[in-house]
């Protein structure tokens, strides 16, 4: 049987009883983190360690998804329409939630006479941080995800002009079997890795942190809701597709995306969800991938609030064309946003060095609540990705029946 031939969903028979131990992984690190916070601190290095050997499966998986999904396109008559409405749809929807990101920045203005002291705000921040974006390097390193894109994109073209296409296909399709059940036993451990890593950000940040800063937190948090029953529940009307429903469906990878602060954990798992709710295994194998590249609304909301939080925690004062600067400047470094938890902190870093007039100096003020916030860009992250597969596929769904009328 063909790896995209399962009958059932593997979150159906497996993450069905997960979900229960995620739940009891939660509480157990949170009891963990507050009343033992000193051992609590040493599980941190469990989930970086696990989302670095998931990040490194995961890679492989989008190269080798992109080629079988841009073979399978080949095969669709109106793939080259397909392929210019995807782009289409991801710049719009990504413009959005800038612009969405900006106005409740605006707003809500969360940097705005918080009453901090600076004097007493960390400088300093974890190591991972400390990336030089000049450099050849810190530059390969941020845009890892975008080249791995690029290179897939390059070699399915290759493949599908090649005279081995269907022996290519074979070999993808067994690699990627290989690499679905590494991972889908590797998710055995996930309640472990979850109880670390909730156990850690008790004891590290606990909700005292959260306080002084609570109002950029829940301006990011405001966004992201607005943005997903608001404008993507508007685009699910437009589409005929019933969102409510649709986040039930895919509940138990939505609650995995949450415990682990990552849209990379649900993967491997949202594919077979998906066709299994009827939608274009063909269109959802090219889409989610490049989404998980170029559809990133929750890192462009979470970027473009922090950067209104510090524009006005300096009371800096910008021209239009300097916010118009810093659209289009996010509009690029929110694409760095994926990967492990993190990343969309280094995506901020990597914006303020590229706009130059917001400076860094406090940055670590941020970080101290990036977790908080962590949870929010993700689930929106995917939930996006998620929308944006099902979308494409009542587009193409769509031009099959004009095509035979």
């Amino acid at each position: 049987m063909s790896f995209f031939e399962t009958k059932k969903t593997f979150t159906g028979r497996y993450l069905k009883n997960l979900t229960l131990y995620v739940f009891a992984a939660i509480i157990g690190g949170v009891l963990t983190g507050y009343y033992a916070p000193e051992a609590s601190i040493q599980l941190g290095i469990v989930s970086r360690y696990f989302f670095m050997v998931l990040e490194m499966l995961i890679l492989p998986i989008i190269f080798m998804a992109i080629m079988y999904g841009i073979c399978q396109l080949s095969g669709i008559r109106n793939a080259s329409s397909i392929v210019w409405k995807t782009i289409l749809y991801f710049l719009i929807i990504s413009s959005v939630a800038i612009i969405l990101g900006f106005i409740f920045g605006f707003a809500v203005k969360p940097g705005a006479d918080t009453g901090i002291d600076t004097v007493k705000i960390s400088k300093s921040l974890p190591k991972t941080f400390e990336i030089n974006d000049t450099s050849l390097s810190g530059t390969l390193y941020l845009n890892r995800h975008g080249i791995f894109l690029i290179v897939s994109i390059l070699a399915g073209i290759f493949m599908n002009l090649s005279g081995a296409r269907e022996k290519f296909l074979n070999i993808l399709d067994h690699g990627l079997k290989v690499f679905y059940t590494v991972i889908k036993y590797l998710y055995l451990i996930l309640p472990v890795i979850i109880f670390c890593n909730i156990a850690y950000g008790i004891a590290v940040y606990g909700i005292n942190t959260l306080l002084p800063l609570s109002k950029v937190v829940a301006t990011v948090y405001l966004a992201d809701i607005v943005f997903i029953f608001g404008i993507l529940g508007m685009v699910s009307y437009l589409f005929k597709i019933q969102l409510w429903k649709f986040l039930l469906d895919l509940k138990e990878e939505i609650i995995l995306v949450i415990t682990t602060s990552s849209s990379k954990t649900a993967f491997p798992l949202i594919f077979e969800k998906m066709e299994s709710e009827g939608y274009s295994r063909k269109i959802l194998r090219f889409v989610i991938p490049l989404g998980y590249n170029f559809n990133l609304s929750g890192a462009c909301i979470y970027i473009s609030v922090t950067c209104c939080f510090l524009i006005q925690f300096y009371n800096i004062s910008l021209t239009v064309t300097d916010y118009l600067w810093l659209f289009v400047i996010i509009s690029i470094t929110s694409k760095t946003a994926s990967g492990v938890p993190g990343s969309g902190f280094l995506a901020l870093i990597f914006t303020l060095n590229r706009f130059g007039k917001i400076p860094l100096t406090d940055i670590a003020l941020l970080y101290s609540v990036d977790r908080f916030m962590n949870e929010a860009r993700s689930v929106t992250n995917f939930i996006s990705i998620a929308i944006s597969g099902a979308v494409i596929s009542k587009i193409d769904q769509s031009s099959k029946n004009n095509n035979l009328k």
